[in-house]
């Protein structure tokens, strides 16, 4: 079978533009790209991403370019990110702001193309804790929504963080809302982790500090109220690749 010709052709992680959408126009917007190496040719690809990058961070003007890596799931797969824009952006992106790998991506990728995707980061429902910085190791849960549910999961998310809020702590979570480039509602949420023991395979990463807040009964209510409007669930587990990425500056 014939493939599309944009999956044959470049693996591009530039910044094309995208439609206006109507949205608040504050420095909310990521541009996340996610893709799969070929068996085999996983060392090429990282090869050719790290030369691609060092050469884009030569200009001025750079956007700055996260590479994380997935270690759970189907491996090897990438997520390349650049965060903290206005949607005007990606109509007029600044010259020399594209990372494009020039490879022939029939030769380095997997069948399945590219995927791109427009996240808004939702400020009102995360909360940066202590850790600023950017995150070595990292949880990444999607969820999509049945449809018409968007609002009671909304609200269930504020009464989450209003409690989490209350109760303080460093934790750090974010939550992003899908908003192109993919089946909506859609949201996901990062947890940041100091190292691998910390990575949660089992309990929920809410529900106990839910409880001590809220108390069981009120807890699990609130908890109801998020699962049922969930139609599926992802859980995965990145790291972070410092030589693949061009890193915020740091004072």
């Amino acid at each position: 079978m014939k493939r599309n010709t944009s999956s044959l052709a470049i693996l591009a992680i530039s910044l094309v533009t995208v439609t206006r959408l109507a949205f608040a126009e504050d420095l909310s917007v990521a541009r996340m790209v996610f893709f799969n190496a070929k068996p085999g040719s996983k060392a090429s690809l990282e090869e050719a991403i790290k030369k691609q990058i060092a050469s884009s961070g030569e200009q001025t003007n750079q956007w700055r370019w996260l590479t994380w890596e997935y270690a759970s799931g189907e491996i090897p797969r990438y997520c390349v990110a650049t965060f903290g824009h206005v949607w005007a952006e990606f109509d007029h992106p600044p010259a020399g702001s594209q990372a494009e790998l020039e490879v022939d991506a029939a030769s380095m990728l997997s069948p399945t193309p590219p995927v791109v995707q427009y996240f808004e980061h939702l400020d009102e429902v995360s909360d940066f804790g202590m850790q600023t910085n950017t995150p070595t190791l990292a949880e990444i849960s999607t969820f999509q929504l049945h449809y018409g549910k968007t609002s009671q999961f909304y609200a269930a998310l504020r009464e989450f963080h209003d409690a989490l809020q209350r109760i303080g702590g460093p934790n750090r979570y974010e939550w992003f809302e899908l908003r192109s480039g993919g089946e909506t509602p859609q949201f996901m949420l990062m947890l940041p982790r100091a190292n691998w023991a910390a990575v949660d395979t089992s309990a929920d990463p809410f529900l106990n500090r839910l409880e001590e807040t809220l108390g069981k009964k009120k807890a699990a209510k609130l908890f109801e109220q998020f699962t049922s409007a969930v139609k599926s669930h992802q859980r995965s587990v990145v790291r972070l690749r410092p030589d693949l990425s061009l890193l915020p500056k740091t004072n």
